[in-house]
């Protein structure tokens, strides 16, 4: 059996994930190994570890990483001492290749602990670009320490063959959110009131906020146009969820906090919803608003508007379901009112191709010839030509 490795470090990849895992799980020709890590084992993230379990998925490995400091200098030290962590769990696991998804800290500290002890890796949604978070250098790196690529759309899948990756090991299978949001069974709206004790039922705003330190303005300024813009518009509730761990987050945290308990009557705070309970409530949102990547990605997909606010998402494709107002107040509030108009474009949601993705995954993991030590050519395009 090949025996594939799996890494998961927040709620957000582990539901992008979920499809993937089962896929192999469920082939006779493959083993899975999977990789706990980063918020999933943190009380103060929601320890969402419980989720994995509840969908009776085994953990090969946990692997804690993260301190309370969450500044640049501890989380540089916490990267430091993450790379013989995951350095000893992938010897002992010995697998035939590492997976990890997107661009966080966590999954670069595993891709170069993995390239160290000379374990083939995949990269899941590279090619992409995040303009306004140090994510984008980090994503751009486990590229070039990949051997096989999944990418979201054809233009990432250029990019990365861009970069100098060959062509056969860098393949479209469309985007991980398609299968998930295809696999699932929306809650009903009141469900979800009822399950999370939140208002949906008036116009409601779904908000995700992460600190973001390339943004061209500081985190909490943006955060602040984005707060006092919610408040402006007349009858708009507005239901927030808990930041990642990020530099920064402990002061984006204490804000939101504040804001919560200042606005009781217009706001409700969840830590974490898991896949389910996000997307339901996505769904029955009036609009998402905010600086995460659902704004861009599971938003157009289910057909909310979103407001997205700041450079953290800056360079990826963009649904024109998609506002993008400057992050002052006033054109944040102007674009909030807008998308509970209805003024927003739903014309090309489907710029993530359509369900597969962790089929055709599974396949490729199991089907591709994996060297060890996995060696690369560097792929030059021809004079004048893109691809």
């Amino acid at each position: 059996m090949r025996k594939i490795a799996v890494l998961t470090g927040t709620r957000a990849d582990y539901g992008l994930l979920r499809g993937l895992l089962q896929e192999i799980e469920a082939d006779e020709a493959l083993e899975l190994q999977l990789i706990v890590t980063g918020t999933h084992l943190s009380d103060a993230f929601g320890r969402t570890e419980s989720e994995i379990e509840d969908d009776g998925l085994r953990v090969a490995a946990s692997v804690p990483i993260w301190s309370a400091d969450d500044s640049r200098l501890g989380a540089a030290e916490d990267v430091g001492s993450a790379l013989p962590r995951y350095a000893r769990v992938l010897t002992d696991l010995a697998p035939d290749i590492l997976v990890v998804l997107g661009d966080r800290l966590e999954a670069f500290a595993a891709a170069a602990a993995a390239t160290v002890v000379s374990v083939p890796l995949a990269h899941i949604h590279g090619g992409e670009l995040t303009e306004g978070a140090m994510d984008d250098a980090l994503r751009h790196s486990i590229t070039k320490m990949a051997y096989l690529h999944f990418t979201s759309t054809e233009d990432h899948r250029r990019r990365v063959i861009q970069m100098g990756e060959q062509p056969d090991r860098v393949y479209f299978h469309g985007a991980p959110i398609v299968d998930a949001l295809s696999a699932l069974e929306l809650l009903p709206r009141e469900e979800v009131e009822r399950r999370f004790g939140v208002r949906l039922s008036q116009p409601t705003a779904l908000v995700t906020f992460h600190p973001a330190v390339m943004d061209v303005d500081a985190p909490e300024v943006v955060l602040e146009e984005l707060l006092v813009a919610l408040l402006e518009v007349d009858g708009l509730h507005v239901v927030v969820t808990g930041s990642n761990s990020d530099i920064g987050t402990a002061d984006v945290r204490q804000r939101i906090a504040a804001f919560v308990e200042s606005n009781t009557d217009r706001v409700d705070f969840v830590e974490s919803f898991g896949q389910l309970g996000y997307l339901s409530a996505m769904s029955a949102a009036t609009v998402v608003a905010g600086n995460s990547s659902s704004t861009v990605l599971e938003a157009p997909v289910l057909g909310t508007p979103s407001v997205l606010v700041g450079d953290r998402q800056k360079g990826r494709p963009l649904a024109s379901s998609v506002a993008t107002p400057d992050a002052n107040r006033t054109a944040i509030a102007s674009a909030l009112r807008d998308a509970i108009r209805g003024v927003q474009d739903q014309s090309d949601i489907d710029i993530f191709g359509h369900p597969g993705f962790a089929a055709r995954t599974a396949a490729t993991l199991r089907d591709a010839t994996i060297p060890t030590p996995p060696r690369k050519k560097f792929h030059d395009l021809e004079e004048g030509s893109g691809s």
